[in-house]
């Protein structure tokens, strides 16, 4: 065999395990199950995960603990959830927060672990977790000081991002407790936050 086929063999193989791990992703496995591929994209999900894509292990969280697809294992979705924010995914980060605001499903309440997550996941841009944020901000507990310019900003980003009935009414609320100057502050800085995040 020729140096030439020896180096030409091992750039396609070198290339066929980088395409193969690649492939593997949370996004690969929603179009899988979006085409009725169910099972396949679950299997795709778990490679995913073991290959480091924390989005993947979201989505077998979700399945496990909905059980459309797979047997309900509330277990197992539990250590999917925390694989998911560990790798900061904000979905993980801000529904493992719900899970300890509430000491909910065998997780004990606490309340200072769950605002740290949803401050992690608004960071991220995550709605809900946003909304989380700005709450504790505003009275400042769970050993968050109180800034009512971040909870402003964090009140405006979520309404923006679809939590429109519940953060207008806290804007409203939180706003006859702030000057102009204040809210011209937030304001900016929630302009900020996206210009930064595109």
């Amino acid at each position: 065999m020729s140096l030439i086929s020896v180096l030409t063999r091992t750039l396609l193989i070198t290339l066929t395990l980088s395409a193969s791990a690649l492939a593997y992703s949370e996004e690969q496995g929603q179009d899988m199950f979006q085409r009725g591929l169910y099972e396949e994209a679950i299997l795709h999900w778990k490679k995913a995960v073991k290959a480091g894509d924390s989005g993947a292990a979201y989505r077998l969280s979700v399945e496990y603990s909905n059980a459309n697809v797979v047997e309900r294992d509330l277990r197992v979705a539990f250590d999917y959830l925390e694989v998911a924010a560990a790798g900061d995914d904000p979905r993980g980060l801000q529904d493992l927060g719900s899970l300890y605001d509430e000491g909910i499903f065998g997780f004990k309440q606490d309340r200072e672990k769950a605002a740290q997550l949803f401050l992690r996941a608004a960071a991220m841009g995550n709605s809900a977790a946003m909304f989380n944020a700005a709450s504790i901000l505003e009275i400042g507990e769970a050993g968050v000081a109180q800034d009512r310019v971040e909870a402003y900003k964090y009140y405006v980003l979520s309404r923006d991002a679809g939590f429109y009935p519940l953060a207008v009414e806290a804007l409203m609320d939180i706003s006859s407790q702030m000057t102009p100057e204040e809210i011209a502050e937030a304001e900016m800085r929630a302009e900020q936050f996206l210009k930064a995040s595109k």
